[in-house]
Order: structure tokens, then C-alpha cells, then sequence
């Protein structure tokens, strides 16, 4: 039996014909559902690839226990953007290892590569920061900074991936509160990537105060630059 990880790319239509062509052989099908907000609805998304999908949380996806269903039968798990960009989906891969499952990738495109289209050359990009939901947590994590500040240190730029369900106004002023308590510089203009690879794609390049008033939809990115090339200096500004 054989569990596939399957990266949906990042339009629900995107994913490739071979792993469609895997998935309509699979007893099982699950969503892994608590990384992102989708930029489509789940609905939408068995619609379009006709078929029939049960939704994993965050404690089913990391307690494994969907795994046991391997033994016996072939299953999917769906990964929006990229099977393997997230570090729970490559403690999966080890899992099977372990237990003797065999498994495919599926790979598809993500942020990590969509966000080429902000005209930034993706070689001059530093580690990938996380920004927390300060709404979910009892203290105000601000440990992304040190990635930002690493990153500013060999001039590199620095992907923010937000946590779900974090508004552009309150992502901002996470951003500017951690940076005055950590003491880390934020460019006077950084970089917003709105539904990344999409149709509905969106790039904005501003002030953090005035990107507070923009109407930017999630799923989004943030772009902390670091000093750009002129010739990127040029696609961004082509692309605004």
C-alpha cells in the first residue's frame, strides 16, 4: 500500500496530471488544511479535481495516525503549494521510512518560487521567517526578527510567511513592534505578495503605514528587501 503527498500548486486547478492521475486510483483521499488560507474554498476545490476529500487539522496531520490507514490502503495527502515545503510534511517522509510505508512527491509550485514574480532574484533570498498570530498566543513571539536580521547581515532579502488567518493591518503592526523591541532596522518599504500565483495575484511595494490601508487579501506574503540589484529595482517597479 502507498501514501502519496501531492502539492496542489497554488490555483485549485494547478496540480499536475500525473498526480491526478494517481489520486483516482487512492482509496483515501485528505486535505491538510491549518498551514494556509486557501485562495479557494474546499467545495471549489473537489469540484475541480472531481473528487472526494476529507479535511486534516493540525493535530491530525502531525499525530500520524492517518498513516495506519497505509497499511491497508492507498491514500493521499493534499498539500497546498509544494508537497515538501513545510517541515511537518518532511517528518512524514521520515515516518515512512521508518515504518516501511511506501510513499511518491508530487511536487508543484509554491511562495517559495511565485514570489520571483515581485521581480527579486530568489538567489539573493535568506532564510524564510514565519510570523505568528499574536491572537493566538499568550506572549508576543518576535523570534522572526532574528531571521530578518540574519538575512539583512549578508544583504539577502527575507521571505514572511503569515500564519493563517492574519490581517494585513495587524501583520504590519506585529512587524513594527518587533522591530522596536528587537531593535531591527525595516526597510522604509517592503514588499506585499497577495495570492501568489494566482489569477487574483497582487503586488504591492509601500510604506508599512500605508500598506495598513490597502485592501490586501490572504493569502499573503511578506518581503522584507534587502539592497537590490538596479536591475530588480526595475521589475518591481514595472510590476506596480
Amino acid at each position: 500500500m502507498t501514501i502519496l503527498l501531492v502539492g496542489l500548486g497554488l490555483e485549485k486547478d494547478s496540480i499536475s496530471v500525473a498526480a491526478l492521475e494517481a489520486l483516482k486510483k487512492c482509496d483515501l483521499i485528505y486535505l491538510e488544511n491549518y498551514t494556509v488560507d486557501f485562495p479557494y474554498t474546499i467545495e471549489e476545490l473537489r469540484e475541480s479535481l472531481d473528487l472526494k476529500i476529507e479535511e486534516l487539522d493540525r493535530s491530525a496531520v502531525e499525530g500520524l495516525e492517518f498513516l495506519d490507514d497505509a497499511k491497508k490502503k492507498d491514500i493521499a495527502l493534499l498539500v497546498y503549494g509544494d508537497a515538501l515545503s513545510a517541515t511537518t510534511h518532511i517528518t512524514i517522509v521520515e515516518e515512512c521510512r521508518k515504518r516501511d510505508i511506501e510513499y511518491k512527491v508530487f511536487h508543484n509550485a509554491s511562495i517559495l518560487v511565485a514570489i520571483s514574480e515581485t521581480g527579486l532574484q530568489l538567489y539573493k533570498f535568506g532564510k524564510t521567517a514565519s510570523m505568528p498570530n499574536w491572537a493566538e498566543h499568550t506572549n508576543k513571539p518576535t523570534s522572526f526578527m532574528k531571521y530578518i536580521q540574519e538575512n539583512q547581515s549578508i544583504k539577502a532579502h527575507t521571505l514572511i510567511l503569515t500564519d493563517i488567518g492574519l490581517k494585513i493591518k495587524d501583520a504590519i503592526n506585529q512587524l513594527q513592534e518587533s522591530s522596536e523591541k528587537e531593535k531591527v532596522e525595516v526597510p522604509q518599504k517592503i514588499i506585499i505578495c497577495s495570492n501568489a500565483g494566482t489569477e487574483n495575484q497582487k503586488i504591492f511595494y509601500d510604506t508599512p503605514e500605508n500598506l495598513k490601508e490597502k485592501d490586501v487579501p490572504m493569502p499573503f506574503g511578506m518581503i522584507i528587501p534587502g539592497e537590490m540589484h538596479f536591475v530588480e529595482k526595475e521589475a518591481l517597479q514595472s510590476i506596480i
